[in-house]
Formats: structure tokens, sequence, C-alpha cells
């Protein structure tokens, strides 16, 4: 196995074959001589085939790069190890054949000694072939075992897929009927309100003339006791009559009503609100709180549709039909989160931190220009510190007992154990190549250098490589909906899956010179900008919900922001005009 891995290492990316003559560039990668011809085509510039980084030449061309005479050395003797690896170790003679009986190789001269009596023999190639079917079989075997498995897999999951589909569609068509209906419903209403409008200005002038008589029956009233009693009769008819009248005319001017819906599911509005955005015709909505952390608001305010939620959580939806006018497409509902921050600590510690993550637990630790770990405890209580002997850069929680050091130029990342209150060291992973911005996913280390996300196992085996569109200043990796978001040149955030698709940009005017990014579990990602001074709060769908904090908040130039496991702590570093940096927490309310 150790020489299987050795024979990779040894075997130029380009040609696949061992290294001749091997170069090394720049950026430390190497090639064959041959190869590296062949990829610059007799130009003087050429992107290395590993990395891409660009490589100019001198007048030399590829003898001017370093010759990496070690590495051919190894390459020699490792042929040479392959070649002593064929020999009889007894008889110091060629292999021919194979003891399957004692499972060793054999020359010619171990075919007739007493030592293999008796025992299977064959050729080194048929016993190879049968050996090799062997295991195929196996395999095979194996295999069909596993693609039956996943097939089951594939096959409930499709079909529970199908169901929900079936179930969304039953559900949404029974709303849009029951909105249809009711639609129909209240324009019918307010064509009667417009037929009783059609006729304002004839009950306007018997208001009028109403009025008239009832000045003279005032002025009635107003005569001596006795022609007062004389015409005491003929008053209370008339009294009686114009009473009348103006009941009849009060009661055509009653055109407002409540008219209610029936009751929903609180799922299925949620469902439903959730999903599409444009108001159904006559309808808009005006404040429909679903959950405690989501919220919708109307793109221009109609007070008509409401959701109110009683003390044993049910919902009404109610609708209030008005006489004036109001035009269904200008109406549209947007998502809105509400979120509160009270700043709970602020420390400014000596030398400045550039770095900082929570555990689980609560606890804080920071990381300093010292390159020195800082544990705090939930109530900021420094409990204990930790020198690393090179240059850190950046730190992230794998567990709520291990955290993952980057050390940039060394090309390898640091363990350290959080135990009994304490950081104790506990190994170091060597990478292949240069690592500064970390994160963390399923005990997988990712780090961001250049263009480049690469992700690790524990060991410091690279899983795989993403090239992003430009140069990654901060990234940061949500284990809850897995998504990475990631600054790009300090320009905008891109948000994308776990395979490099993206999901969305985001760029705002109004944030500039991004520095650190992050999400909390309700997908909505936070990025601050140093030069605007500002922390904006931007939706699944890419679009700014809310500036949450900005310099009225007393920012000064956010450079990092993080969550606790919870979401229920945010971290800030900020660098002020002096280049002092302060740390702020704030508590995070829903």
């Amino acid at each position: 196995m150790a020489s299987l891995v050795l024979d990779q290492y040894l075997r130029c990316p380009v040609c696949m074959d061992f290294f001749a003559d091997p170069h090394r560039l720049p950026c430390s990668h190497c090639f064959c001589k041959r190869c590296l011809e062949g990829v610059r085509q007799h130009c003087l510039s050429f992107n290395c085939p590993e990395c891409r980084q660009l490589v100019v030449l001198d007048y030399r061309g590829i003898d001017g790069l370093e010759k990496d005479r070690r590495l051919a050395a190894m390459v020699d003797e490792f042929a040479h190890q392959q070649q002593q690896s064929r020999v009889c170790k007894e008889h110091k003679r060629t292999v021919e054949g194979y003891c399957e009986t004692c499972a060793v190789l054999m020359c010619g001269r171990c075919f007739f000694s007493d030592q293999h009596s008796g025992h299977t023999m064959g050729d080194v190639d048929v016993v190879a072939k049968k050996k090799r079917d062997e295991i195929s079989s196996d395999l095979g075997f194996i295999k069909g075992k596993v693609d039956s498995i996943l097939s089951d897999t594939d096959v409930t999951v499709q079909s529970q897929l199908c169901a929900l589909q079936d179930q969304i569609t039953t559900e949404f068509e029974q709303i849009r009927e029951l909105l249809r209906h009711k639609e129909e419903s209240l324009r019918q209403e307010a064509i009667k309100l417009a037929e009783k409008a059609s006729h304002g200005h004839d009950k306007m002038a018997k208001a009028q003339e109403l009025k008239m008589k009832i000045n003279d029956l005032e002025e009635s009233i107003t005569a001596d006791g006795v022609s007062f009693l004389q015409s005491i009769a003929e008053l209370k008819e008339r009294v009686r009559i114009e009473k009348k009248l103006v009941l009849s005319l009060d009661s055509d001017y009653s055109d407002t009503r409540n008219i209610c819906l029936p009751n929903l599911k609180h799922g299925d509005t949620e469902l439903f609100l959730m999903s599409f955005r444009l108001a159904p015709c006559g309808v808009s909505f005006h404040h429909l709180c679903l959950q405690p952390s989501v919220y919708l608001y109307p793109a221009a305010s109609d007070p008509r549709l409401r959701i109110r939620k009683s003390s044993d959580g049910s919902e009404d939806l109610s609708y209030r039909l008005a006489t004036q006018h109001v035009e269904s497409n200008k109406h549209s509902a947007k998502l809105s989160f509400h979120t509160n921050l009270v700043l709970e600590k602020q420390m400014s510690p000596s030398p400045a931190v550039h770095a900082a993550t929570f555990l689980s637990s609560g606890y804080l630790v920071l990381l300093d220009l010292n390159s020195t770990l800082l544990l705090f405890t939930e109530n900021y209580t420094l409990l204990h510190e930790l020198k690393l002997e090179d240059k850190a850069f950046d730190v992230t929680a794998l567990s709520d007992h291990m955290l993952a050091v980057t050390i940039g130029a060394a090309k390898r990342v640091e363990l350290i154990d959080v135990k009994d209150d304490t950081l104790q060291p506990n190994g170091k992973i060597e990478l292949d190549t240069e690592c500064f911005h970390v994160s963390c996913i399923d005990d997988k280390i990712v780090t961001g250098n250049g263009s480049l996300v690469s992700f690790f196992n524990v060991k410091g085996a690279r899983l795989k490589t993403i090239i992003m569109s430009g140069m990654i200043q901060s990234l940061y990796i949500s284990k809850s909906h897995r998504k990475m978001y990631l600054n790009i040149r300090s320009e905008y955030v891109l948000c994308a899956d776990m395979r490099g698709n993206r999901e969305y940009k985001y760029k705002h005017d109004d944030l500039q010179e991004i520095g650190g990014v992050t999400a909390d579990n309700r997908s909505l990602a936070y990025a601050c900008g140093s030069k605007s001074n500002n922390v904006h709060q931007v939706g699944p769908d890419g679009r700014l919900v809310r500036i949450i904090l900005s310099k009225e908040n007393g920012l000064t130039k956010p450079i990092s922001v993080g969550f606790d496991s919870t979401c229920s702590k945010m971290f800030l570093i900020e660098k002020d005009d002096t280049l002092k940096e302060a740390v702020k927490v704030y508590s995070m309310n829903y």
C-alpha cells in the first residue's frame, strides 16, 4: 500500500508517467521537462497545469526553471526498489512463478527445492489472472448489493417525493379555489356599493331638504306655550315622518361591512404565502404573522387582509372591504425578518484580534495578531491562553472540544483540544497547499486560498477542490442548510451549494469593502462592510432584508462577523482609524 501511495506522488500530473528530468515551477508544482515544453508551446508564459498560476520564463525557457534533483533521485531509487522486488530474495534470481500453498513468488531454482515439494505452483501471469477473477467476483457481488440498496432507496425517495408533490398540489388548489370564491363574492359586494354611490346626488338633495324641515320644526317648538300646545299633534306627526325618512337615508349609506373568510389551517396559510409572491386579484396582504421569526408585509400598504392569532394558536383570516378602489396588481407580499440586537459585551484585547469563533458550549475563542488563542467563558472571563509557534491566520470550531487553526504559509492546520477549560495542542495536519481562511462541515476541513475552495479530511487528504469566480477573502460553511458563503474580492457575497453551483450573488452600493460573511440557521446571510460601516442581512433569495447595524449604532470598520451554534449570539470584530481592534458580542432576539 505504501508503494502504491509513493507511486502516485512520483508521477507527473500531465503525462501520468514517472517524472523524467523534473523541473519545479514558482508555485512549487513539478512536471517533466518534456511535458512543460509541450504546455508552453514555444511561449515564454503559460499557466501551471495544476493551480493555473501564471508562469513567466526568461530567455532560457524551461532550462531557466529550477531542476528538482531530489525528486529525480527519489524516482530513480523507487524504480530500483521496484526492480529489486521482482527478484527472489533467497536465490537473487528473476521471479518466474508463484507458490499458491506458501503464497510467495519463486524463481526457477525454487521450483526444484524441497521447501516447495508437493505444493501447488504456477506461472505468475496465470496465477495472477486466477486471483484477479476471484477478487473481481467478490467485488461484483458487493457492487450488485450496493446498486440494489441505492436503487431501493431511490425508489422510496421518489415515491415519497411524488406523494408530497400531489399533496401540495391538492392543498394549494383548495386554497386558490377558496380565494377565487371569496374574490367573486367581494366583487359582487363592490358592485352593489358602486350602484348605491351612483344615486348619491339624489340622496344628498333629500338630506338637504330634510335639514331645512328640521330647522322649521326647531322654530315651531320655540313658540309660546299656548301656540305650541295648540299645534302639538301636528308637530308630532311631522317629527314622526322626518324621523322615518332620516332612518331610511341612514340605512342606504351603511355601505361598509366586515366579511370573514372561513378559517384556514396555519400550515396551509404558511405554505401558500411562502410560495406565492403575487397576491390574487382583489386580495392584498398587510401583516401576516406566520411564526415567531417570519412576517409578511405588502409593497404598498393595504389594511384589508389580515391574520389574527388567538390565544389557543388558531388563526382567523379576515378581509375588510373598502369603498375606495385599489389596483390589485400593485400589491405583492415579500419576506421580512425581524431581529433585535442588544450589545452584550465589548472587549479590546491587546494585541488586536483578527479572528474568532464560538464553541457550542457558549465559550468564545479569539485569535490575536501574535498567534495567541484566548479562551473565554460564556460570561467573558478569560480562562486560558495558548501561544502558537508559527503565524496563524484563521480559526474555526470543528466540535465543542476541538479547534482548527490555519498556518497559511506553512501549509498546515493545527488541531487544538479544549479540555478542562484549557487549550492543548493535539496534532498537525499537513496539507498540499497553503491555507488561510477555514471553515468545516461533516468532519471535513474546508480552506480558502486564492480562488480555490479545498476540502480535506482530518488526515490531510484532499477530497475535492472547487474553483470559484474570484479571489476569496473570507468564507463560511453553513452546517444547517449546507451552503457556502464567500466574500469574493471584498466586492460581493457569493452563495453556492456544496458543489460550487451559484445560488445567488449579492452586491449592494451601500456595502463597501466586505469583510467577514456568515449565516444563521434561518438561511439568512450577514456581511459586514468595513468601508460602509454596516452589516447587511440578506434573505434566502439574495435580496437585502435590512441593515441591522450601521455607523449610527457605533459601528467602526467591521472586519469579521460570526454566530454561536444556536444563533443567539453574534460577534463582530472592528478596527478603528488607529488600527486598534475591538470585539463586540450581541445577543439576538428573533
